[in-house]
């Protein structure tokens, strides 16, 4: 089975990914992690390295294939896994400007949330913008995905629960109509 799982920046994509691939025993592969690696890669940090990507188009596309065979058993943490990977569940975590902002600073170290709201929202738009531009794909359309869950209402454990009752009800599913 192959999980994706996409969502707003600092909605906790990572976080929960990385905790259903232990729960499951399936391997976590994380494409942000792979964006973060390019950016270091070319002395870049992560919003220098989004307008580099925005202007080279090559650097989306040779991220995009590495998705299209993931693998099975995998949770896949990539804002397009939905739409290349051909996956089995599709999950949209999302959670108020606010609370994502909170957390971004948290885990970053930053004190200015009001500047990490709009780092969050500009970082948002250019993705939408070129995703739509690329392949005419809205990854905020929420027609993409099977599930979708608001982080800010439940604790981390919460959440893979509500992801692992989908995964259960999925293959009961599936099992009928072999």
């Amino acid at each position: 089975m192959i999980i994706t799982i996409s969502g707003q920046v600092g909605s906790g994509k990572s976080t929960i990914g990385k905790e259903l691939a232990k729960k499951l025993k399936y391997r976590y592969i994380s494409m942000g992690e792979v964006f973060k690696k390019l950016a270091k890669e070319k002395n870049m940090n992560l919003t220098e390295f989004l307008k580099y990507a925005e202007k080279n188009l090559k650097v989306d596309k040779e991220i995009d294939e590495s998705q299209k065979n993931p693998g099975q058993n995998c949770i896949l943490d990539s804002r397009m896994g939905f739409y290349f990977a051909n996956p089995d569940l599709k999950i949209w975590l999302k959670a108020p400007l606010e609370v994502r902002a909170k957390r971004i600073a948290k885990r970053e170290s930053f004190k200015n949330e009001e500047n990490i709201k709009e780092k969050i929202k500009e970082r948002e738009k250019a993705e939408r913008e070129r995703y739509m531009r690329m392949y005419s794909v809205d990854i905020f359309d929420k027609n993409n995905y099977d599930l979708i869950i608001d982080t800010a209402e439940y604790n981390i454990n919460q959440v893979v629960e509500k992801i692992i009752s989908a995964v259960k009800q999925k293959f009961a599913v599936k099992n009928l109509y072999k």
